[in-house]
């Protein structure tokens, strides 16, 4: 039977995939300039972390499959420092030469050389109460420490002093507004860091899923900040693809809690008849999910039509 931080963190970090990719799919439909294509990147990075994590957790007791999803969540990772910090010089048209040449040669190079294993590779299981967590090497846990966390943090939180000071400067309500927004969601993405404690060694149920949980909230910020106040100049046209993506987040979290709640309460009835277990939940989603669909639709559609968006 799967932990609650397994259950927890899987709903999570689905829901974050959907989050962050669906603000993906905007950007890259309406963006036009480079920083927007940046952006997307970064949030195809997120994305590829979630999606990663997601599998891991429903795949925990298959261990042979467990160092594949760190390679997905893991590795992709490595250009979220250049992505971020490009993507800051080129929203603020700031003239950063040698210092984007710098964390782009560096994520290059880092990529590079954990794909042929000689900054370290992914060895073996840390085997928690709660879950099954890949486990890095010593060099790849090292080199993790040494430099590219430090570096991490350098270059995001100096990409938010220099929003800050963007801010500080800007004298449109519009435009300050975007940038307190982006600002946040950018602070918010480095405390989202913390998961990767779990990494190494620290036993502690909570870091994983508070982790994915900054990263889901990371793209949350910046989709709202799009649909309420046209973040990065786009207009959204995304009302269906929100309602679409909150009933499938719906019925992801309704059978998962419910097939947990069954195995906790009444596991020993479908012992040998698992299958029933799994029709039962259906059941429950159909149940639940049919009275309450229009009202969710009403609710989405009264507030884009609130804010008065363009589709």
């Amino acid at each position: 039977m799967p932990s609650n931080t397994i259950l927890a963190t899987a709903i999570i970090s689905f829901l974050g995939f959907l989050i962050n990719g669906t603000v993906m799919f905007l950007v890259l439909l309406r963006g036009r300039e480079k920083y927007h294509y940046l952006f997307a990147s970064a949030l195809l990075m997120c994305a590829l972390w979630d999606i990663g994590i997601f599998l891991l957790m429903i795949r925990n007791d298959c261990l042979e499959e467990i160092p594949i999803y760190g390679y997905v969540s893991w590795y992709p990772a490595t250009f979220l420092p250049a992505l971020f910090y490009h993507f800051t010089c080129s929203y603020l048209n700031l003239p950063k030469k040698w210092s984007l040449i710098f964390i782009w040669t560096y994520c290059i190079g880092a990529f590079v050389l954990c794909i042929f294993g000689i900054f370290g590779k992914i060895t073996g299981i840390y085997y928690y109460s709660w879950a099954n967590i890949y486990r890095l090497d010593s060099r790849m846990l090292n080199a993790q420490v040494l430099v590219h966390i430090p570096l991490f943090y350098i270059f995001v939180w100096y990409s938010c002093w220099l929003f800050f000071r963007a801010y500080k400067r800007e004298t449109s309500p519009v435009k300050r507004r975007h940038i307190i927004y982006i600002l946040v969601s950018l602070f918010v993405i480095s405390l989202a860091l913390v998961k990767v404690a779990t990494l190494h060694g620290i036993d502690n149920p909570y870091l994983l899923p508070i982790g994915i949980l900054l990263t889901a909230v990371f793209g949350a910020l910046i989709g709202t900040a799009i649909i309420k106040y046209r973040l990065l100049d786009i207009t959204v046209i995304i009302k269906k693809t929100t309602i679409y993506s909150v009933l499938l987040a719906l019925i992801v979290f309704i059978f998962s809690f419910s097939e947990h709640m069954l195995a906790t309460y009444v596991g020993g009835i479908f012992v040998q008849h698992s299958i029933f277990m799994h029709l039962l939940s259906i059941a429950i989603v159909i149940g639940v999910l049919v009275p309450i669909r229009q009202k969710i639709e009403h609710i989405i559609e009264r507030f884009f039509d609130k804010k008065k968006v363009e589709f």
